[in-house]
């Protein structure tokens, strides 16, 4: 199983390239991390930003894997769909065990993939299905038509496998190599033990703590004291200091797309789409390259990156245009009175920011400039994860700072994701006829814009010298899974 020959490697690498008393990864030891942010939930079904994804692939597994070099691999199906007039029938892994012991049957597949169906925020991903059974290990899936790129679907995060197919709850069930000993959003840390049952095989560490932060110094102040063995915020947030321990850096692709989504608090101007394109013209993307802490960061007027088939933006694609912005302004106060320029001074709109997640401050600075040049006033709101979801699904809001994470060469995946953020139906409409026409989904968003994609930033990881197996997969998630303990930490030059 890949899993399982990734950690082989792993132990063969630490054998052949360091020199230490031990001889190969020892199972053991505890690791803290971080995540990009809280997550508001451990459900695969509603999950969506970076933090959360990144726990769900630790807690549950999902029928199919897709590698760091885009493959897509069975993981808990035994093997490809075989397809057969209009049907797909997924054979399950035997012998696959819960965290609380119970067996894993091709009934829990059926029931999760039943349960996505039925919740708005991730069902695009299985309208090509039309039904499920269950014929012994067997899943039957009816398609509404060819689906080139099932696999990729059923690889994503939402569709990992819960018991019975039932929301988790605070103590999540999973299958996956890690089951969860706390989840305290108070204390703003989830605790993970490894689960000796896994399928593909135990992870090496015994635990993982991953948390998150409401600044960015916190984070980097835990890894400079050695307390912390891996930092997203890192080295490049130290101001001529070292950390306790050596650091080294790993930075996994630009899968992490960062956006301008619109509420409804003032319906009238954001659901207008000459507004929303004057605010995107109005964007300069080149100057958000630098908001971060090091990491590539790639600007997009697109919800697709280039290695699913976006052109790169030349200078002037990362430039505003305020001309073209002005003109779009105007087009929409022929319509709107609140952006009549006799009004336009008493119109003031929110933005919403998530607090964990301090570089969406900076970002949405960036976007407030964006609204003076069009001569609209806007504050910016800092609110818990919790918060920030609640009030965009209620609408209650002008504009947020989003997220978006899928596999980075996984087109489908992206407009799919990027319309049913904005609970927009287009793209579950067309795959409901099993397939989605990528230059059609790039002139139907340029049109409707239900979001303003800014940026594809990579995720870089800081670690620890003692800490090995760090890597990411195709959707921008660290590989924690396959961390490993080897050695001492080295100390940093000069610290005692």
């Amino acid at each position: 199983m890949e899993i399982q020959l990734r950690r082989a490697l792993l132990a063969l690498l630490a054998c052949t390239t360091l020199v230490h008393a031990e001889s190969r990864p020892r199972y053991g030891g505890a690791v803290e991390g971080a995540l990009l942010g809280a997550p508001v939930t451990l459900d695969p079904a509603i999950a969506q930003v970076h933090a959360e994804l990144t726990a769900i692939d630790l807690i549950y597994d999902t029928l199919y894997r897709i590698g760091p070099d885009g493959i897509v691999q069975p993981h808990l199906a035994l093997a490809a769909p075989v397809l057969d007039a209009g049907r797909a029938r997924i054979t399950i892994r035997s012998g696959v065990k819960f965290h609380d012991g119970s067996d894993l049957t091709a009934a829990d597949v059926a029931a999760t993939l039943e349960r996505v169906r039925v919740t708005p925020a991730n069902r695009w991903i299985v309208s090509p299905i039309s039904a499920i059974r269950v014929d012994g290990d067997v899943v039957e899936l009816t398609l509404k038509g060819p689906v080139a790129e099932l696999t990729t679907l059923l690889a994503l995060p939402a569709t990992a496998i819960t018991r019975s197919g039932k929301p988790p709850g605070e103590r999540p069930v999973g299958s996956g190599p890690f089951k969860v000993d706390a989840f305290d959003r108070k204390a703003r840390r989830l605790m993970l033990a490894a689960f000796d049952g896994h399928f593909a095989g135990r992870p090496y560490l015994d635990q993982l703590s991953l948390r998150w932060y409401d600044t960015p110094d916190a984070e980097a102040r835990q890894f400079e004291r050695g307390t912390a063995h891996l930092s997203a915020r890192g080295v490049a947030a130290f101001t001529g200091a070292q950390p306790k321990y050596r650091a080294e850096d790993v930075e996994g692709p630009a899968a992490l797309l960062v956006f301008v989504g619109f509420g409804r608090a003032h319906m009238d101007v954001t659901a207008d789409r000459n507004f929303r394109r004057a605010l995107d013209l109005s964007l300069s993307r080149g100057a958000l390259v630098s908001v971060g802490s090091g990491e590539r960061v790639t600007p997009s007027r697109l919800p697709v990156p280039v290695e699913a088939g976006a052109s790169v933006l030349d200078v002037a694609g990362r430039a505003d245009d305020l001309v073209r912005a002005r003109a779009a302004l105007t087009a929409a106060a022929a319509t709107v009175k609140a952006l009549d320029p006799s009004r336009l001074a008493a119109l003031k709109l929110e933005i919403l920011i998530e607090d964990t997640r301090p570089d969406d401050r900076e970002v949405a600075e960036r976007v407030a400039y964006a609204l003076t040049k069009l001569g609209i006033a806007s504050a910016i709101t800092a609110v818990p994860a919790a918060t920030l979801r609640d009030r965009v699904k209620k609408g209650d809001c002008d504009l947020w700072i989003g997220q978006l994470a899928a596999p980075v060469s996984a087109a489908t995946a992206w407009w799919g994701a990027a319309f049913s953020i904005a609970n927009d139906p287009w793209a579950e409409q067309q795959l409901a006829t099993g397939t989605l026409d990528r230059a059609a989904a790039a002139k139907v968003f340029a049109e409707r814009l239900p979001i303003v994609p800014l940026v594809f930033r990579a995720v870089r990881i800081w670690h620890r010298s003692d800490v090995r197996g760090l890597g990411f997969d195709a959707s921008g998630r660290p590989s924690y899974a396959d961390l490993f303990l080897f050695g001492d930490p080295t100390r940093s030059k000069g610290k005692p």
